[in-house]
């Protein structure tokens, strides 16, 4: 028989089950061959009955198969071809729907999701409304750097209205410089962001075209050390600074650190770092509530032996989060003394990523930054021993309800022991983004959740872990165990 030969067989049982129905076409004991054919098989001519029948059937009804599953291949394709030309159009259609004031709402979301100028241009490039909406749309044009030619710091200023104004101050203090700040300088009660990446002795020229008063700057990006003359500027608003080895000067005092609710500072490729400088900053800020360091590459501490230092009292002053990243190579004493610099302070939560080589003793003990901290989030760069490091963490952190391990991975051979120890104090341990394989995660899950101090414990999009093997240990650890995958 022919491939057409099917398609004939499989008209007429569409036919059947369009005229008797589905179950009446497909019962057992009902053999349609005979109805599906005018041709009798003649290989099955020399069988008995029912076996003659039956066979009969069973060839036409394969060829019915096969009809459809050729079938079946070019409907596929065809599907895919008109998907992929009707999905730009109905995008297309789509957003011609959207009212013009939801379309400004999701070009802000944008601009909100990056960080710089150059979204503001792209969308208002796409087509004749975008460019509309998007100059109709103040937020998108509020982001300005001296690096931009005047006749677009000029066209940004027009379209922003009267917005907050994020101003990045990047280029060497020339003519083309010093025209931008002056165009700018009639904004100054508009910035509210401002990044400094030009070099700390070049900052000088902003003081000398008058702009020293800033009532709505919240926001304060710095790039490399504070010059001891450096901001002395009316910042009223100011409660967030953030910088890239921004070490302060020793014995100059800066007001607005006692505003200062959040500060986050990356210090990189120090040969010897200062600690007693970032303590003397530490100390001072008095409104703190907001804390992030990151330490990559530095080699050693610089000690003054001539400098005293009055340390406040451990645990002494609140905050609501301290995260603290170690990336590259550390020296340890760098780590102790961070720590011993932090212990005045009681965290709501901590977070610690140790994205570098080396013990995990010497980075997760001796600080007493994890003493009262309810929550603590992890996160290792390299594969970790997760008992060890649970142990370390719960001998030293009391209080510890609720751990968050990111990111990472785990020695598989020492990560399972034969039997989990119990946990009193933890109450919720969630994995995140992890690689872990399921022969352990069995056996932990079992220690873990057969204790009735912890609540949950939780695994969220952490890979190699399948939804079946979670949902069969559920069913048998129960609801404390849950997933997002």
């Amino acid at each position: 028989m022919h491939t057409s030969d099917g398609f004939d067989h499989l008209e007429k049982l569409l036919a059947i089950v369009k005229s008797d129905g589905l179950v009446f076409a497909f019962s057992e004991g009902i053999h349609n061959g005979s109805q599906l054919s005018d041709v009798q098989n003649v290989n099955f001519q020399t069988y008995q009955e029912p076996l003659r029948s039956l066979r009969h059937s069973l060839e036409e009804f394969k060829l019915c198969m096969a009809a459809l599953d050729t079938i079946k291949v070019r409907l596929a394709k065809k599907i895919r071809n008109l998907q992929k030309r009707c999905t730009p159009l109905v995008l297309e259609d789509g957003i011609q729907r959207v009212p013009d004031e939801i379309l400004a709402h999701i070009f802000e979301a944008g601009h909100h999701m990056s960080e710089h100028s150059e979204f503001a241009v792209r969308v208002s490039h796409v087509c004749g409304r975008f460019r509309q909406v998007s100059l109709r749309t103040p937020l998108l044009w509020t982001r300005l750097s001296s690096e931009h030619p005047s006749d677009q710091t000029e066209a940004y200023l027009t379209r922003s209205g009267q917005m907050d104004l994020q101003v990045t101050l990047a280029d060497h203090p020339g003519d083309k410089f010093r025209s931008f700040l002056q165009l700018m300088g009639t904004h100054s009660d508009r910035w509210s962001r401002l990044l400094l990446l030009m070099d700390p002795d070049d900052q000088e020229v902003i003081e000398e075209l008058g702009l020293t008063h800033f009532p709505r700057l919240r926001f304060l990006f710095h790039h490399f050390n504070v010059e001891p003359s450096g901001l002395r500027w009316d910042m009223p608003l100011l409660s967030q600074f953030e910088g890239y080895c921004s070490q302060f000067p020793l014995n100059v005092s800066f007001s607005f650190l006692l505003q200062l609710t959040s500060m986050k500072i990356c210090f990189e490729d120090y040969v010897r770092f200062d600690m007693t400088s970032l303590a003397h900053v530490l100390y001072k800020m008095s409104n703190l509530r907001n804390l992030s360091l990151e330490f990559q590459d530095c080699d050693a501490l610089a000690v003054d032996a001539d400098l005293e230092l009055k340390t406040p009292k451990p645990q002494s002053f609140h905050i609501d989060s301290l995260k603290i990243t170690f990336r590259g190579s550390v020296a340890i004493d760098v780590v102790i003394s961070l720590y011993a610099v932090l212990e005045y302070l009681a965290p709501s939560r901590v977070d610690i990523s140790l994205l570098v080589h080396g013990a995990l003793h010497d980075f997760l003990t001796g600080a007493g930054i994890f003493s009262y901290s309810s929550t603590i989030g992890l996160q290792f760069g390299f594969p970790c021993n997760l008992l060890l490091t649970i142990n370390l963490l719960l001998k030293h952190c009391k209080f510890l309800r609720s751990l968050r391990i990111e990111k990472s991975s785990f020695n598989a051979f020492a990560y399972i022991p034969p039997k989990w120890p119990h946990f009193p104090s933890l109450r919720h341990l969630q994995f995140y983004d992890c690689i872990m394989e399921e022969e352990n995660v069995e056996p932990m899950a079992r220690g873990l959740l057969g204790c009735e101090d912890l609540e949950s414990l939780e695994f969220i999009s952490c890979r190699k872990i399948s939804q079946d093997f979670l949902e069969n240990l559920q069913d048998e650890l129960g609801e404390g165990l849950s997933w997002t995958l």
